[in-house]
């Protein structure tokens, strides 16, 4: 039997993100779990962070940030960024940073995976600022890379929950688009 649990987004699991931005001259991290894909191609993505959210003002101007995908390993620096806003707290020594395309997407050296973005397009949605963006570069540390693509195992991203802990991702199950095929009507 299922409970009713009111209007509420239970789309699980939710990546944990960290947002990169520069403003003023200087490196900011926002922590996220609104973030997902619009479309595989052209690669498109989306994230939306409330519109009071310093980062947004760095989004805004330039057009560019980075989404980058913390392991379990940096969960505390994670947390940290969305405790704290950059406009009191300079987070620009909390990670090692480095730079693909853009000198205002700051990418987290930390993270397993992260994506540079420029933004496409830029709306308002019940007081959240979403950005959508097409990935200009993406970038995985080469241990995290089996057969050619990510292995989310070896990548270990923390899952958001929205209203509890943090959490991991389990085992590996069968292959997908082929376990399907064992199906008989």
């Amino acid at each position: 039997m299922k409970q009713k649990m009111g209007k509420y987004c239970y789309i699980y699991p939710v990546p944990t993100v960290l947002v990169g931005t520069v403003i003023d001259n200087k490196v900011n991290f926002n922590t996220l779990g609104n973030c997902g894909i619009i479309s595989m191609h052209p690669a498109t993505v989306y994230i939306s962070s409330d519109k009071n959210h310093y980062t947004n003002i760095g989004i805004i101007k330039n057009k560019v940030f980075s989404i980058n995908f913390p392991s379990h390993k940096s969960v505390i620096k994670t947390d940290y960024c969305g405790l704290v806003s950059g406009k009191n707290v300079d987070k620009s020594k909390v990670f090692e940073v480095f730079y693909g395309e853009s000198e205002f997407a700051p990418l987290i050296e930390e993270c397993p995976i992260c994506l540079e973005c420029r933004t496409i397009e830029h709306i308002e949605v019940n007081g959240m600022d979403v950005f959508i963006a097409e990935v200009v570069q993406s970038y995985i540390d080469e241990e995290c890379i089996e057969n050619e693509k990510p292995d989310v195992s070896k990548i270990d991203p923390i899952i958001y929950t929205m209203k509890d802990n943090y959490h991991r991702i389990g085992e590996r199950m069968e292959a997908q688009f082929s376990i399907g095929k064992k199906y008989t009507v």
